[in-house]
């Protein structure tokens, strides 16, 4: 079987694929991503074909954060075309350009300026065509609405298909291509409706478990019962001999069950008798931690202004505190699942990964293939956070495929999901602060413990952006019971909690307002237009926390964009409910209002579960809270009122939306219910340390 080819006739615009690559050395992308190369330097971006229609490839991939839909609205304003004439093509490796993954808000920052200049090359080579056809100079010809007219005479009219109807025409990425400046944006930066909307709340979407080919078989994997432990042996007769049992299979280390359906896979598999070799003395919850502490490494400075003993010494005060985050789960709406279909030595397979390149890559490498007999498709995936990055289940079901000889799906359940996938690491982190008795800081000491062998996760947003002349701030990595992966911002939500309920903590100290505090330590204009602007709109009012009133806020920086909240919280015995969250973004051009806004409303209230109720609990190996009815998450019912207000400058380069929503909420919970309480919880989740 050979790659799938692409239409031909009409109009291709081609450019590179690697933009951004190789990342950096010793950062997270360059150690979670980079294991895939892309086969060839360009592919083709973008299509006009003889019927008008206008298909964008991509290798990003949509796991609810509307990208296809960005993506859409970027090319129809460049482009001069309808935007339900735009249709995006995501994450089949067969035929979409080369991509490391789909993280880091990268997609429009990057994807989305490769395709606006991409659109751009195509309108201009659309006037050209045109402009041979109506014998007139480009600069007489307009482009609107899918077709060139002259300028004087809108009634002659060629559509984009009638320019390139049966021909087979090509043009490179012009880097100098003529951008569309905001202020002539017909589509940009207004609000639109995703162009998935109806598919997804019909039903009509497909994800990964949903993809059945005929012959499929279901797997049911047989798990060890705590991690680390070794399979000694198995019985597999019973199983082997039940109703829609295809087989039993062990192959090394994987144990799984075949059958015609689901129910049949999960009954047989609960009648093989498997015989285990556990760890013993593995470090519980309550370990992490003095572990964290014990085992620090790689201690890395990322801040280091001034001198610190010199703060200090001139401090009036000094304020010590410890602040505790645990492992949670990324909590994924789906489950992982993959279907493998084998046909000869030619490897087809649908899964739910943020990265398809790279599981092609390892597919590649596993069976000793070449990565072009390897077609990873993805489709739509039900959210991600990171966790779908390191994605096993896609090897499990093509090491089952090919020894059954027929394809596989493989379901992921709830349990599993949490079991077997990454958390978010857990981490300790120590702030000393040094201030005058007016409020004015002097020293700032900030040393976290991330949990993990990735340390550069715990160095994502632990510097300080405030004003401080003697500052040092030191990450370093410790030892991990648990598999650390990504999450949404990776440790920034972390760092941001302790240094924000830290500045909360200086502003109880001296009796000063907690916004005033940090507008005082603030000469960054993007952090204060932040900040004012969620204060103003909240209509914040100065006060000496703790005031009663249960108001608290926070700023943050995160993957290039500025944002700050203000927040209010009502505390019922140890319930806390966040009433009302007012956020300011800014996140340079805005491509879609409403995506921007979703995907901001998205993280606060992620956020919010984080803070409040999660929670990983483990002992000896083994997790506790498996399942959603020992491990909250908020419910519809849990989310606060949410504004998100919009304030950043559209001369400036699009920065990501999906991430920073989620970096200052911990800490403005944690002030929010200290202004209500008196109560200082250092460790989350809170409502388990509230009395």
């Amino acid at each position: 079987m050979t790659q799938v080819a692409l239409p031909t006739e009409g109009l291709r615009i081609v450019g590179q694929v690697a933009m951004g690559f190789p990342p950096a050395p010793n950062t997270f992308r360059s150690v979670a991503y980079a294991n895939t190369t892309p086969p060839a330097p360009t592919a083709t971006w973008l299509r006009v074909g003889p019927d008008s229609r206008v298909t964008v490839y991509a290798g990003k991939v949509e796991y609810g954060q509307g990208i296809r839909t960005g993506l859409a609205i970027e090319v129809a304003d460049e482009l001069r075309a309808p935007l339900d004439a735009v249709e995006v093509i995501l994450s089949d490796t067969d035929l979409v350009p080369w991509d490391m993954g789909t993280f880091g808000s990268q997609s429009t920052a990057r994807v989305g300026l490769q395709l606006r200049r991409a659109a751009a090359t195509a309108r201009e080579a659309l006037l050209e065509l045109a402009a041979n056809r109506f014998d007139l100079p480009v600069s007489e010809l307009v482009a609107a609405d899918g077709a060139v007219s002259p300028r004087h005479d809108p009634s002659r009219r060629l559509t984009y298909g009638d320019l390139v109807a049966g021909q087979e025409l090509s043009r490179e990425i012009a880097e100098d291509a003529s951008l569309t400046p905001a202020d002539e944006f017909t589509v940009m930066g207004r609000p639109q409706t995703r162009v998935d909307a109806v598919e997804r709340v019909t039903g009509r979407t497909k994800y990964s478990q949903d993809i059945l080919p005929p012959g499929v078989v279901h797997a049911k994997i047989i798990r060890p019962p705590s991690f680390r432990a070794k399979l000694i042996d198995a019985d597999l007769s019973i199983a082997e001999r039940l109703p829609g049992v295809v087989a039993v299979i062990r192959d090394e280390d994987l144990l799984a069950v075949l059958a015609e359906t689901d129910e049949q896979a999960a009954f047989a598999a609960r009648l093989v008798q498997a015989r285990w070799e556990e760890q013993q003395g593995q470090p519980s919850r309550f370990d992490m931690p003095r572990l964290l502490v014990e085992t620090a490494r790689e201690h890395m400075t990322t801040q280091d202004v001034g001198s610190l003993e010199q703060g200090f010494r001139q401090a009036d005060q000094i304020l010590e505190a410890s602040y505790y985050v645990p492992y949670i789960s990324n909590a994924p709406m789906e489950p992982k699942a993959a279907v493998a279909v084998w046909e000869g030595d030619h490897l087809t397979l649908w899964a739910g990964t943020q990265r398809p390149f790279g599981v092609r890559s390892e597919m590649a490498q596993r069976f000793g293939i070449p990565e072009n007999q390897v077609r990873v498709i993805t489709p739509d995936v039900g959210g991600g956070f990171g966790s779908k990055s390191y994605y096993p289940v896609a090897l499990e079901a093509a090491r089952l495929a090919r020894l059954a000889g027929r394809p596989v799906r493989v379901a992921w359940t709830r349990e599993e999901e949490t079991v077997w996938s990454t958390f978010r690491p857990a981490a300790l982190i120590q702030v000393k602060s040094g201030f005058k008795d007016d409020g004015t800081i002097v020293a700032w000491e900030f040393t976290a413990y991330h949990a993990g062998e990735r340390p550069m996760i715990g160095r994502r947003g632990s510097e300080s952006p405030y004003d401080i002349p003697n500052t040092k701030v030191v990450v370093a990595a410790g030892d991990s019971p648990l598999r650390a992966g990504s999450y949404r911002s990776l440790g920034g939500a972390v760092n941001h909690f302790a240094r924000e309920a830290h500045m909360d903590e200086i502003a109880a100290a001296v009796g000063a307002d907690p916004g005033e505090l940090r507008l005082r330590h603030l000469s960054h204009p993007r952090f204060r237009r932040v900040l004012e602007t969620a204060m103003e709109r909240f209509g914040w009012q100065s006060s000496k926390p703790p005031s009663g009133r249960g108001v608290g806020l926070g700023i943050g920086l995160d993957v290039g964009s500025y944002v700050a909240l203000c927040l209010e919280v009502d505390v019922q015995g140890n319930e806390v409910r966040p009433g009302r969250v007012v956020s300011a973004l800014d996140c340079g051009l805005v491509v879609n209002p409403e995506g921007a806004k979703n995907q901001t409303e998205g993280a606060i209230v992620m956020g919010m579960g984080a803070a409040l109720y999660e929670a990983i609990d483990f002992e000896n190996g083994r997790l506790l809270n498996s399942g959603f009815a020992r491990y909250r998450v908020p419910r519809i019912n849990n989310a606060p009122e949410i504004e998100v207000h919009l304030v950043g400058d559209p001369a400036t380069p699009s920065t990501g939306a999906g991430e920073p929503g989620i970096v200052p909420m911990a800490g403005a919970l944690a002030a929010a219910v200290f202004d209500r309480t008196g109560q200082r919880i250092r460790e989350l989740p809170i409502q388990r340390h509230l009395s």
